[in-house]
């Protein structure tokens, strides 16, 4: 008999029924990119605008039928539904501006935090500058965790929700408390974010853009030249240091609250974190083989910041870098931030798991057959259903970046910045060395939104959903 038989089938009416609690909360979301237009006076950007902001929240406000708690693995397929229907929403604000296809790309790359664009900046009204980092915002925080916020009355339904797409544990016991603990911590530190940015040089209305793309480890700039646009390395530091706010993970702020620093700072992924920046910084120096010597350091830095902690900023062009920095990027970019964070890749804890599998086997091959090796990370030992799913992800993870890197050589790009670009998209980063462009083919491009969708979700969701397990409309009596 086939495994799908099996496999228990997906409530696809429970799952339709759900998907109007965040359309509301997208309707509600759509009031500030309107409340831009107008303030800029751009008409046709809000007549867009209020459009789709009454539609989505008049469709989000009629309650569903059942308010049945949803199933672990309707969740995950409600997960991955979620951002390719708020995608779509948002491909729609970029019509007057943008085809289709280049709207969809755009709008998928920014509610995922990827940061890889097609369009112009240059060309486009305030109102849609703003919906791009605002999209890359409201992706960092989290649908569900918004939703739990913001929509009262859902939040009995949705626990298999925030697991399936925030993938962190239940902080304070209490789902309300904990979605409203995460929000309150990354809305702070935008705040922060957006006053440090306006004292350290930048305009308001700048400030506010890359403060959204930032935290959200997003990378979205109002301009192509992305931060080097500034000339500035205080700019460069403060930018740095507010990527690392995004890449760790919130519930560490809490702790580290509660407990001290100390805490902070002892944390495992923290510290890989730094490891991975560190050693970034000295190997991109390393194979730098600019005009004159080594570039700037902070530069260095900057970019071993961006591609780690998966944000995307840029101060130089990726499409002028050494194949040695491409490549130390690329690692940098499959490796990702900390679980729990905005940041995107395979994440720092699997990263270390990893590590310490391949400790064990070579322990394992030194010592005798009959001697007790558990795998230990982070003070505990490791179950084999831990370690499995760390492993499989990992290779599901490596064989996506295997088959979207060919598939892009078929374009006729160099297999170097094939690889670049589908471990980007499926790290949710957005460095490229200019093969993503508005002259990228259209199935290219919808090859790489779908590596992006599948990146933001860590791939499961989108893999359940795509699974030919069997379905079913509704529960059975």
């Amino acid at each position: 008999m086939q495994i799908s038989h099996h496999i228990p089938p997906v409530d696809l009416r429970l799952v339709s029924a759900n998907i109007r609690r965040p359309l509301k909360l997208l309707g509600m979301a759509l009031v500030a990119p309107l409340a831009v237009a107008i303030v800029s006076r751009e008409w046709t950007q809000a007549i867009v605008f209020a459009g789709l902001a009454g539609a989505t929240y008049l469709m989000g406000r009629r309650e569903p039928s059942s308010t049945a708690p949803i199933a672990p693995r309707d969740a995950l397929v409600f997960a991955a539904i979620v951002y390719l229907v708020f995608s779509l929403v948002g491909a729609l604000a970029y019509l007057p501006h943008a085809s289709l296809v280049d709207g969809f790309f755009e709008s998928m790359s920014g509610f995922t935090t990827t940061g890889l664009s097609v369009l112009d900046p240059g060309s486009m009204p305030n109102s849609l500058l703003f919906f791009r980092s605002y999209s890359q915002w409201i992706g960092g925080a989290g649908i569900i965790v918004l939703s739990i916020v913001f929509l009262p009355g859902v939040r009995a339904t949705l626990l298999p929700l925030y697991s399936a797409e925030f993938r962190e544990e239940n902080l304070l016991g209490n789902l309300l408390s904990t979605s409203r603990l995460v929000f309150s911590i990354y809305g702070g530190l935008t705040l922060l974010g957006l006053g440090v940015f306006v004292l350290s040089g930048m305009g308001f209305f700048d400030a506010l853009l890359h403060v959204l793309s930032t935290l959200s480890t997003g990378g979205f700039s109002p301009y192509p030249d992305s931060i080097g646009r500034y000339g500035s390395v205080g700019i460069e530091i403060w930018v740095c240091l507010f990527m690392i706010a995004g890449a760790v993970a919130f519930p560490l702020y809490y702790r580290a609250a509660r407990e001290g620093p100390k805490k902070f700072f002892a944390d495992s992924q923290l510290r890989a974190l730094a490891l991975a920046i560190g050693a970034g910084f000295v190997l991109t120096l390393l194979y730098d083989r600019s005009p004159g010597g080594h570039g700037s350091i902070v530069t260095h830095v900057f970019h071993s910041v961006s591609a780690v902690t998966t944000t995307g900023f840029n101060v130089t062009d990726a499409g002028g870098w050494t194949q040695g920095q491409r490549l130390v990027a690329i690692v940098l970019m499959f490796i990702g931030g900390s679980s729990g964070s905005t940041a995107g890749g395979v994440k720092l804890i699997r990263a270390l798991v990893l590590a310490r599998v391949a400790q064990w086997y070579l322990h394992r091959a030194l010592l005798p057959a009959e001697a007790q090796l558990p795998v230990r990370q982070g003070g505990r030992i490791l179950r084999d259903d831990e370690i499995r799913s760390v492993v499989g992800l990992t290779m599901v993870f490596l064989w996506l970046i295997a088959l979207s890197t060919f598939l892009l050589t078929l374009t006729g790009c160099e297999p170097i910045d094939a690889l670049f670009e589908s471990t980007s998209a499926l790290g949710t980063v957005g460095l490229s060395t200019g093969l993503t462009s508005s002259d990228l083919e259209s199935w290219a491009k919808l090859l790489l939104a779908m590596d992006m969708w599948a990146g933001r979700l860590e791939i499961l969701p989108l893999l359940v959903l795509l699974y030919p397990s069997p379905r079913r409309s509704g529960r059975s009596s």
